[in-house]
């Protein structure tokens, strides 16, 4: 479990880092958008999707690994690009924190402590 100073940490780094999020739910919008037919031309557009997905999710633990030190962060990874949460790992020490952030509302996250 995070502690109260830690948690106001990764709140702050999360809110800082807020335009991503939004970035993050266009690019779900965007791949919820993609036409799945049998010729196989949407999966340029969903790798395209996915190094989106990739890259500002990257963005966004990296800031966090650099206001939350004596952690180690890990970004899990979502089981489809429509989902509107970036799941992670905080590990320190042997005490790990398993940390759902809720961003399908522009402009606003939600965070949940799961373990």
């Amino acid at each position: 479990m995070l502690n109260e100073e830690d948690y106001t940490t990764l709140k702050n780094s999360f809110v800082e880092s807020q335009i991503l999020f939004d970035k993050l739910n266009r690019v779900a919008d965007q791949a919820s958008a993609l036409d799945y037919d049998e010729s196989g031309l949407y999966t340029e557009d969903e790798d395209i999707y996915k190094r989106h997905w990739l890259k500002l999710s990257s963005k966004i633990i990296d800031s966090l690994s650099l206001c939350l030190e004596s952690h180690a962060v890990e970004l899990l990874k979502n089981n489809s690009l429509e989902m509107r949460e970036l799941s992670i790992n905080l590990i320190k020490e042997e005490e790990s924190s398993k940390i759902v952030i809720d961003y399908s509302e522009n402009g606003a996250i939600s965070i949940s402590q799961i373990s």
